[in-house]
């Protein structure tokens, strides 16, 4: 007769190749690190960088700079009738409009530009962010 304590095995008792099978699957499902994840600082554009530009308006810095910011994030139903997602402008977190916004945003009152991923915005500005948001933070 067995007895458990000769039947319970250690982890370590495995075949080679089942270890490597079974991190190799824990490592596959991992979401990959988009560059944004990588480097925080790749969703904010600084106030050196917006004076770099000699701009007019947030729309021109952000089109130049960080031109992913102002793509559609998916959609909100399969249906392809529907649009993709649009971002949303938040000036000094208060709503102000769609991406197309950023043209009557004067770039001498931007001290900061960032942008928000869907989670994040929702978290931050509330429900209805899912196409992600642009944060202008105005000099004070």
């Amino acid at each position: 007769m067995l007895h458990y304590r000769q039947a319970k095995k250690h982890w370590s008792d495995l075949p080679a190749w089942m270890t490597v099978a079974v991190v190799t699957i824990l490592l596959g499902c991992t979401p990959p690190r988009t560059a944004a994840a990588r480097n925080p600082d790749s969703m904010t554009i600084t106030q050196d960088q917006i004076e770099s530009l000699h701009a007019s308006n947030a729309y021109d810095v952000v089109a130049t700079l960080r031109p992913d910011f102002l793509h559609s994030r998916g959609r909100e139903s399969s249906d392809p009738r529907f649009p993709g997602v649009g971002v949303r402008v938040y000036v000094d977190d208060v709503w102000y409009g769609d991406a197309n916004s950023l043209r009557g945003i004067p770039i001498g009152q931007v001290e900061e530009i960032r942008f928000y991923q869907s989670y994040d915005a929702q978290f931050k500005f509330g429900t209805g962010n899912t196409g992600g948001v642009i944060q202008i933070v105005t000099k004070q």
